[in-house]
């Protein structure tokens, strides 16, 4: 059995995959398991208090020497169901059916004495006795094909061995072996058949669980994991804090880069700039939130921050424009990127049902879009609020006065960048 398919019965080519199917096989089996061994321990049980009816002491004694034997190497494997040796080890099965077929013999041969009791011949009791191991090993064979067929194949020979010394006509032993085959056959085909389908279920359900972990690794791209979460429950997802940085770059002079740059150049640019902004942001424990064009949208506080403040997104501008200014200098454009900054309140969520994304949405975001706008090329401008923030871990310019649009006069700070 091939990864993606079942060419070659038996197992599957890979030997981890191999493995994880014979454990998880083998524990969803357990409790069919266990059910096989107090069935049988109960049948054993039921003839133990019946035989003194019609048997003679020596034929009591007999049977319930061998059936006493049969309990325990059941019980033994009733026991064993519950460590992981069993689990991880299918050939174990090789083993306790081997030791079953042991007090199966005994018990053949107390019955077989009885003969004239119970009207079933030596013979007869053979095929009886060996009929039910066979189907019973048919079930408890779990996970390997393989060894049931060797442990059969054994077993085949030990009872042709058996009737060729045995004193009966040519004819009576090909009936009796061919009765005996049948039994034998049926049971290969319902261990074959039971783990063909449990191969093809785990292997659709292994395929499936990797398909749903790509899509929740897509999802968990675009959305924060309780977003995902809280979606996934069909609750309306609307959050509200109190004190998240904004954080917006963006490209200075792209206009006069898009007149330059062919629009496959371009767009390649915009891609590795973009992603040298994901690499700072997840460096700095910033959360990305979308792009616009050629302007970056973070936020450091947010759902998916695991650090926040404005020292936080600082650091992330300051790391980001670094970046850039490498990157210039080994693909020689000439770019640039201005970064600007404001905290507090803001609202975010999810809107819509297609092309989900966690946005947020405020005054805050108007204003730090607007503080961007006048920082200057290659530096970081903020507000007062980021100041206060990020006063003791971050060297300011000495304060302006700047009017924004739609905002008004505020007071604003320039990050000194480090050397």
């Amino acid at each position: 059995m091939t990864k993606g398919g079942s060419a070659v019965p038996f197992r599957f080519d890979d030997k981890e995959a191999e493995q994880a199917y014979v454990v998880h096989e083998r524990t969803q089996r357990i409790p069919a398991t266990r059910f096989l061994c107090a069935i049988a321990v109960a049948t054993l049980i039921t003839y133990i208090g019946f035989n003194p009816m019609h048997f003679p002491r020596d034929g009591v004694i007999e049977y319930n020497i061998a059936a006493g034997l049969m309990i325990a190497v059941l019980g033994a494997t009733f026991a064993a169901t519950y460590t992981r040796f069993y689990v991880e080890r299918p050939w174990v099965d090789i083993i306790i059916f081997s030791v079953l077929a042991v007090p199966m013999v005994m018990l053949l041969e107390a019955l077989a004495a009885q003969a004239d009791i119970t009207g079933i011949s030596r013979f007869g009791m053979a095929i009886v006795q060996l009929g039910i191991l066979v189907v019973f090993a048919s079930v408890g064979f779990v996970a390997s094909l393989r060894n049931f067929l060797i442990w059969a194949a054994a077993l085949v020979t030990l009872y042709l061995i058996f009737l060729l010394e045995a004193d009966r006509s040519i004819v009576s032993k090909v009936y009796t072996f061919t009765n005996f085959t049948t039994f034998l056959t049926f049971a290969t085909f319902v261990n074959w058949d039971i783990d063909r389908r449990a191969r093809k279920t785990w292997e659709a359900n292994r395929a499936l669980e990797a398909e749903r972990a790509k899509v929740e690794e897509m999802l968990h791209n675009v959305l924060p994991q309780d977003v995902a979460e809280r979606l996934r429950k069909g609750e309306a997802v609307a959050d509200s804090f109190a004190d998240v940085s904004v954080i917006f770059v963006d490209i200075v002079g792209f206009s006069q880069l898009a007149k330059a740059l062919s629009p496959g150049r371009l767009v390649k640019m915009l891609n590795e700039i973009f992603l040298l902004a994901d690499e700072a942001a997840e460096k700095h424990c910033v959360e990305k939130v979308k792009t616009i064009g050629d302007a970056y949208l973070a936020v450091a506080g947010g759902h998916g921050s695991g650090d926040s403040g404005a020292s936080c997104a600082i650091r992330f501008g300051c790391e980001l424009i670094d970046l850039i200014g490498r990157y210039a200098d080994r693909t020689k454009i000439d770019v640039q990127v201005r970064v600007g900054i404001h905290t507090g309140p803001v609202v975010g969520g999810v809107i819509g049902q297609q092309r989900l994304a966690y946005d947020y949405w405020g005054d805050t975001m108007n204003i730090a879009s607007r503080i961007e706008g006048i920082a200057h090329p290659g530096g970081i401008a903020v507000s007062e609020s980021v100041y206060y923030g990020a006063n003791e871990e971050v060297d300011f310019s000495e304060p302006e006065l700047a009017t924004l649009k739609g905002v008004g006069e505020v007071k604003i700070y320039r990050v000194i960048m480090p050397e």
